[in-house]
């Protein structure tokens, strides 16, 4: 399997999907770090209010606001919270897995290692990795940001940084494993897209929050994967904060595992 894996990791960063994806999550975070910024200062706002922006908030209000928001919160809102981290790795993910089956490659992969769980771990392992890139590079640039502009959101303890990074990536390869087993079920980069679109944007769980909580059931998707990344825990306070790191791990194994099975039932 580490042969295969070494074969993914290599064909992995040096392909432009990688860098495509992490260019869209590197302007978001630049342009919602530098908007915030902006807008604090009253003449700044004036402008972008006589060029069409809509702004309610006073002045003082905004400022007051901002000065109360911590750096990791402004992360957690950009990219993470409404899902679009999620997504862009997903699709990452869709486009990745389904060029082996689009090329027939799988057929040399299989023909090679003949044990399933080599493909569906290299993979997982490979994708695990790429999130890994994509949310520290993220995070690092809004470092860099706050730096440059002298630490205008407040810093975080560098263990709730960490603790929440950690926690993030957790969660967000339990989506990865997710769209690795549509790919294993569909075989099309056209489903695995748009399943990374719909299911890890939080679209169908939103819905199904809205259904159940009518039967007054909404509390059982507190224990799914997008509203555990939705609510995450911005810090380390105690036992109950874990709970985005364990749903994340108990969901990439019980999909890792659907993907193999389903693998090895499919003709290749």
């Amino acid at each position: 399997m580490l042969n295969l894996l070494r074969m993914d990791l290599r064909r992995m960063f040096r392909g432009k999907g990688l860098y495509i994806c992490l260019g869209v999550l590197m302007f978001t975070t630049v342009f919602t770090f530098m908007l915030m910024y902006v807008i604090q200062d009253p003449e700044m706002r004036q402008f972008l209010i006589n060029h069409g922006m809509t702004i309610t908030a006073t002045s003082g209000n905004i400022k007051k606001s901002l000065n109360s928001t911590t750096l990791v919160e402004l992360f957690h809102q950009t990219n993470v919270s409404g899902g679009l981290l999620p997504v862009i790795s997903g699709t990452l993910a869709a486009m990745f897995i389904c060029t082996d089956f689009d090329s027939g490659f799988i057929k040399n992969i299989l023909s090679v290692h003949e044990n399933k769980w080599d493909y569906i771990l290299s993979k997982s392992f490979c994708l695990f990795t790429a999130n890994l890139f994509y949310i520290s590079a993220t995070f690092l640039v809004s470092l860099g940001l706050n730096a440059a502009c002298r630490g205008f959101f407040s810093y975080n303890a560098a263990g709730d940084m960490l603790f929440y990074i950690f926690s993030i990536w957790m969660v967000t390869n339990g989506f990865t494993a997710l769209i690795l087993m549509v790919c294993m079920i569909t075989r099309s980069k056209a489903a695995g897209i748009g399943g990374a679109f719909v299911l890890c944007s939080g679209l169908i769980v939103l819905l199904l929050s809205s259904l159940l909580n009518l039967f007054g059931a909404g509390e059982i998707l507190n224990y799914s994967l997008y509203m555990n990344l939705a609510a995450c825990p911005l810090g380390y306070g105690g036992l109950s904060t874990l709970r985005p790191v364990i749903v994340g791990a108990v969901f990439c194994m019980i999909y890792a595992t659907a993907g193999k099975i389903i693998l090895a039932k499919r003709d290749i």
